[in-house]
């Protein structure tokens, strides 16, 4: 057992490759990726032969290597579905935002803001207390001297000029 090559992991894995074949298969359920599969778990163990010195039960460790790199076949195909080809790639989106959606925005955000500088300075002041520093009404009231209910009144018309502009372009 102190041998660098290891006979017995050969040994050990063909006496266990047909208990080991049927686990795998249990959750595969495809002959070739079962096939696939045992030959990753030979390969898994022979290049990390050296490393195995100290390991007593082989035959325990080839089954539960097998069992997890099933289980791993099985959670990747979940995950990642199988794409046919160039031409399903297409489908494979790029989270990033093209051109025309990031000049779309910008757009956006100049309109808000003109709506936003036009709007009555306490109902803008408000509006940027709020939505910006993000204060309560409480807050907001005690900050500028007015009530929490005045403070509300300046919002509903920052919101409602808001609004307004946005059905405009729709």
């Amino acid at each position: 057992m102190t041998s660098a090559h290891r006979p017995e992991i050969l040994d050990t894995f063909l006496h266990v490759r047909t208990r080991l074949s049927a686990v795998i298969y249990q959750r595969v359920r495809c002959s070739a990726t079962t096939a696939d599969l045992l030959q990753d778990t030979f390969l898994r163990f022979w290049e990390r032969r050296s490393l195995l010195r100290e390991v007593a039960d082989l035959a325990g460790y080839f089954m539960t290597t097998g069992r997890n790199l099933a289980l791993d076949h099985q959670r990747r195909k979940k995950i990642a579905p199988f794409v046919d080809g160039i031409d399903g790639l297409e489908a494979v989106s790029d989270p990033s935002p093209s051109a025309e959606q990031v000049a779309i925005g910008l757009n956006e955000l100049r309109r808000i803001s003109a709506v936003i500088d036009d709007m009555p300075p306490r109902a803008r002041q408000v509006f940027l207390m709020s939505r910006i520093d993000g204060l309560t009404y409480q807050e907001i009231g005690n900050h500028l001297g007015i009530s929490p209910k005045t403070v509300f009144s300046h919002m509903v018309v920052a919101l409602e000029r808001l609004r307004s502009a946005m059905r405009v372009d729709e």
